[in-house]
């Protein structure tokens, strides 16, 4: 309904400003008003308890946003225990809650990217704390001295601050993502690390960031660090062992000064570093500094420690057979007497195939064969090698079983979604799928089918570029296609599309639209449109405004006219856009309203008059109303909508058989004239409450005037919308129809003639809530008497805030999750832009390239998933904990009818700040969202986000989840669009007195997890075994048999025996079966037997020349 935009247009408003702020106090907290729409709050000292800041308040007739956190504002509260600030707050001022004794957790959800510093410093009880996804950087001191114990720093994180962290004496556990780059001085003095892995990105290292770090055991440092502060590391007493990347050359004064304990420093570096007096000071006494022997030479006589440069460093082997793995890149080659191996895959007699190498990468699972108690030196290696298909891997966390799930790495990055598509956006049972990819796979790409979890069918595609499969019989029925390639025990995805089988466009309904028709539409243009709505599998399309007139849609004959904005039309335009959707199976929906006639121009200016007669319309066929006049008084006339400089738009009557038969007409020439599947009806929802009948009138100076009439109340109109469906689905059996329940204005009538393909609902103001559209899909469903009617929603994104730039992405995304998980959809996509207004033309608001990367993989979950998100699903209610907190079960109650008025007053629906589940079950199957609300505030619990302060989620990865649940389990597997594609993943799972417990992977937005019920069973095509080395054998792992750091064996449970508890060692003496096909270079090269060519081999068994030689 792109009508009511252009309203506002017409119409503004002049209010007096003072030029000085007011003071007002709410809940005991103090604000001052900043602008005529901000406020400021600048005291919370009088607070107690739980403090949740709102994000709006109401001061005399005006409503304010929280946008400021004033500095000092709670400043020594020591009342309060927690706080939740909210998206709206885009700047929070130092000492905000400085020293705020008794503050346990904290709940950031706001906007705010850039802590200015001492925010929380000395709460000393502060333990929990989530941080903005907005966040960028760390202030100064800005968690110093607090009780912290752990910490997930967001992913927006750059740099951290001067101090941050500083005395958190009991911050053990830090997660760092690779986009952090900077960490500043003193950021973690003091604080209880115990290890320390910092991620790629950081390049930075700060003056005595970790000094007095005492329990920090471990450090390896990232290979872009180029500088390592003064006193970095000083006094860490525990420290035992550092690896240091090549690009840090210089070593300032007291990095490692009083490391009593560190004996080891691993440089990488080629050239000589420069290395201070006091560096190493207080080491231990067994201090060594290795380095690569081709490296030696220059770094030989470095000052202070050049009597502790060695090129190679001690090992112990403490048995014949020993796992190893390193933090860096070892050399092997010219150690007598011990042998590495890497393992190769299963041998006769359900054996270890292992194959000797002589180099291997940082973190590389091996077998060491040596001579037991003995020292081996053993050299760092220049090349970090690896070995993609070997079976030794190294624990990143404990391993509680010893059979687990294959593993799914995501390589969808990679590519474009966009570059793999289908032919068409649905097909037939028993059809033909043709798939198309622009994206090279790699050798051994494979694509499996996917219903669900389950495997359907398999094929082998490697270096194909399109590829066919003929899909099974069933209908309604949604796939998942997912291109991979398996290394070792884990399968790398590098691609997923949907796949929807259903001989109905209505059933799953995936609704675009197209509103351009001028003479720029070329025919090639049209078809890359149609190829991205291809993309996004939309099963129809709406053709917005595309008709000359409401009550005359073209010009009979006539092959290009202006539309109703006055914008050029070409036919031609329009009949490409119906061939090419055609193409691609899409059904092509044309739009008009209900009871439009379109009123006249005169030259550029609208003619207004109050009755409208044209072109054998009769404005007694009108909606005709009371008016109030200019001089007071009322007039009875007709609705008009006036559209600015555009023509107005007069209302009819839609229970006026003349005019019903009168667009009948004018409906049926367009079938007639045009390719057209179905009808879009609109309508613009509860305007007026009146409208007159048995009409009297009289003509004055040669105008209709109305005198008199019967008065009707317009909820008639709803029962007229229903008959008019009907009338129209009587006249073109064979025609689709489909019409907008503006604010759910008519919609059960409208649904319940049966004759629409699906619920068509318009969300305004007081409808624009996550509770509301999941009454609406329900309500729908009830009053249409089928529980598979489905709904799609025009829920227009940022609609006239007036604000320009790209869409936000966490507004998109989180109003996509919401909506699909809830069992809806939305019209939102056409083929070059995405909607953020009710008029659908409007194109200047672009998508960023993540969106829409993002927005593809979201239509293909919607589409894979079709039947465990909307196809009969019944709603429950299930309980879990995550980490030991509740998940919120949203809310299904129906709403306080008291509240009627004040639908943002309604507490039902999903819970605010908290991770949230929306539930059904259908047959033997649970399926749960769960929609991560952790940093979102009840007033962004809307679609449209008119005020772009959604915040981003904070990513939350391996989870445990415990849910009751007291039917047998026998399978739990999760999906979702920010992850693999959305490709499922099979969780392992323990079930004991009805507890269900699990590791969720990851949730973003939305994860879907899927629990089947019944009896436990193996699958082996997705399960792996671990084992452990035990003598001479690698048997079954036990349970919690391994931690971090352990090397283990993994291999998939399909390679051997099911009974199969001890598998023996057995060395292969070739991996390399033929020079030319494996590694296909010059016969005067040498290659371990692993495939790493070598420039000068030394002792060792080598490929030259295509046979196997011994180097002694």
């Amino acid at each position: 309904m792109r009508l009511k935009r252009l309203l506002f247009l017409c119409t503004a408003l002049l209010s007096f400003t003072t030029s000085f702020a007011d003071d007002f106090v709410q809940n005991s907290i103090k604000y001052t008003t900043s602008s005529d729409k901000t406020v400021t709050l600048v005291d919370g000292k009088s607070t107690s308890g739980d403090v949740v800041i709102p994000s709006s308040v109401r001061y005399g007739k005006n409503d304010y946003a929280v946008t400021v956190i004033e500095h000092n504002a709670f400043q020594g509260n020591n009342s309060i225990t927690s706080v939740i600030i909210p998206s709206s707050v885009n700047s929070i001022g130092y000492s905000a809650f400085n020293a705020c004794k008794n503050l346990r957790s904290v709940t950031d959800a706001s906007s705010n990217a850039n802590m200015q510093g001492y925010e929380y410093t000395d709460c000393t009880n502060l333990q929990s704390v989530t941080l903005s996804g907005s966040l960028q950087t760390i202030g100064y001191r800005s968690f110093a001295n607090t009780g912290l114990t752990s910490l997930v720093l967001p992913a927006n994180v750059k740099e951290i601050g001067g101090q941050a962290f500083q005395d958190c004496q009991h911050l053990t556990q830090v997660q760092f993502d690779s986009r952090l780059e900077v960490i500043k001085d003193h950021a973690f003095k003091q604080t209880g690390l115990i290890t320390l892995e910092l991620p790629s990105g950081v390049n930075e290292i700060g003056e005595w960031s970790f000094e007095g770090c005492q329990n920090l055991k471990k450090v390896v440092l990232p290979l872009r660090a180029t500088a390592l502060g003064t006193g970095s590391f000083f006094h860490c007493t525990s420290l035992e062992s550092v690896v240091i990347p090549g690009n840090i050359t210089t070593f300032n004064d007291n990095t490692f000064n009083g490391c009593s304990r560190l004996s080891a420093v691993y440089y990488l570096g080629d050239n000589q570093p420069s290395v201070n007096q006091y560096t190493f000071a207080g080491v231990d006494n067994k201090f060594n500094f290795y380095v690569k022997p081709s490296a030696l030479a220059n770094i030989r006589g470095v000052a202070y420690i050049s009597d502790k440069v060695k090129d190679s460093f001690p090992y112990q082997q403490r048995s014949k057979y020993a796992t190893f793995s390193s933090e860096f890149a070892v050399d092997f080659a010219s150690v007598n007497g011990l042998k590495a191996y890497i393992a190769k895959g299963v041998g006769e007699n359900n054996s270890v195939n292992l194959l000797p190498i002589t180099a291997a990468g940082a973190g590389t699972g091996l077998v060491i064969e040596a001579t037991p108690n003995t020292v081996y030196q053993l050299r760092l290696a220049d090349n970090d090698t690896h070995y993609d298909d070997n079976a030794l891997h190294v624990a990143t966390s404990e391993i509680t079983n010893n059979a687990t799930i294959q593993h799914k790495a995501d390589l969808t990055y990679l590519s474009n979604p966009v570059d793999l598509t289908t032919d068409k956006v649905r097909y037939e049972p028993n059809s033909t799928v043709t798939f198309t990819t622009k994206y090279a796979f790699p050798d051994g790409a494979k694509v499996r089918y996917l219903y669900g979890n389950k495997v359907v069918a398999t094929a082998d595609i490697s270096g194909k570029t399109s590829w066919t499969w003929k899909v099974p019989a069933d209908n309604f029925t949604g796939y998942l296609a997912e291109v991979y390639t398996t290394v070792g025990t884990t399968d790398n995805v590098y691609a997923t599309i949907g796949i929807d089988v259903s001989t109905e466009w209505g059933r799953f309904p995936r609704y675009g639209f197209v509103s351009h028709y001028d003479a720029s539409k070329t025919l090639d243009k049209v078809k890359g449109e149609v190829a991205m709505l291809n993309r996004y599998h939309m099963t129809g399309i709406q053709f917005y405004d595309w008709q000359w007139q409401h009550h005359i849609l073209f010009p009979q004959g006539a092959t290009q006219w202006k539309d109703i904005g006055l914008r050029n039309v070409y036919k031609s335009s329009i009949e490409n856009y119906i061939n090419q959707l055609h193409g691609v199976g899409s059904k092509c929906m044309f739009y008009d309203l209900i009871y439009g006639v379109t009123g006249n121009m005169n030259g550029n200016t609208p003619e207004t008059p109050d009755n409208l007669d044209k072109d054998g319309v009769s404005s007694d066929w009108g909606w005709i109303d009371l008016h109030e006049k200019k001089g007071g008084g009322y007039d009875l006339h007709q609705y008009q909508y006036p559209l600015g400089s555009w023509p107005s738009i007069y209302v009819m009557n839609p229970g006026n058989q003349n005019w019903v038969n009168y667009l009948a007409g004018s409906i049926n020439k367009v079938y007639q004239n045009f390719g057209f599947d179905g009808y879009h009806i609109d309508q613009l929802g509860h305007q007026r409450d009146a409208y007159y009948v048995n009409l009297k009138s009289k003509n004055v100076n040669g105008k209709k005037v109305y005198t008199d009439g019967d008065r009707r109340n317009t909820n008639d109109f709803e029962g007229y919308f229903a008959n008019f469906i009907n009338r129209m689905k009587a006249d073109n059996h064979n025609k689709y129809l489909v019409m907008n329940a503006a604010s759910s204005f008519g919609g059960p009538n409208i649904v319940g003639t049966k004759n629409v393909e699906f619920g068509y609902n318009e969300m305004w103001g007081g409808d624009d809530y996550y509770w509301n559209y999941r009454k609406i899909i329900q309500d729908n469903r009830r009053n249409n008497g089928k529980n598979t009617f489905n709904t799609v929603f025009a829920a227009y994104l940022h609609c006239r805030n007036g604000r320009p730039g790209e869409l936000r992405l966490s507004s998109a995304l989180m109003g996509e999750a919401t909506i699909f998980a809830l069992g809806g959809s939305r019209i939102e996509l056409s083929g070059d832009h995405m909607l953020f207004t009710e008029y659908f033309p409007d194109d200047t608001r672009p998508m960023s390239s993540k969106l829409q990367k993002s927005i593809i993989h979201y239509y293909d979950f919607l589409t894979a998933y079709e039947n465990y998100l909307r196809d009969n699903n019944a709603e429950t209610t299930v309980s879990m904990t995550m980490d030991g907190k509740q998940v919120a079960a949203w809310d299904l109650s129906n709403p306080d009818p008291s509240l009627n008025e004040h639908p943002e007053k309604q507490t039902i629906g999903p819970k605010p700040y908290m991770v949230n589940t929306y539930s059904t079950k259908k047959g033997d199957v649970t399926t749960i969202q769960l929609l991560n609300y952790s940093n979102v505030s009840r007033d962004n619990f809307n679609i449209r986000d008119l005020s772009e302060t959604m915040p981003l989620p904070n990513v939350l990865n391996n989870k445990k989840i415990v849910l009751d649940d007291a039917q047998p389990v026998a399978r739990i597997w999760v999906a979702s669009p920010d992850r693999l594609g959305g490709a499922p993943q099979e969780l392992d799972f323990t079930q004991s007195s009805g507890k269900v417990t699990f590791t969720l992977p990851s949730l973003e937005y939305w994860t879907m997890v899927v629990v089947e019920h019944g009896q436990k069973s193996v699958d082996n095509s997705s399960r792996i075994k671990n084992y452990v080395l035990s003598g001479e054998s690698f048997s079954l792992a036990q349970q919690n048999s391994l931690v971090a750091g352990d090397v283990y064996l993994s291999f998939p449970a399909s390679l051997v025996s099911a009974t199969t508890n001890v598998m023996p060692l057995k060395m292969v003496t070739e991996g390399i079966k033929s020079l030319t096909n494996v590694c296909g270079n010059s016969s005067d090269d040498y290659y371990t037997l692993s495939g790493i060519k070598l420039q000068k081999p030394s002792k060792g068994v080598y490929i030259h020349d295509g046979k196997t030689i011994v180097v002694k």
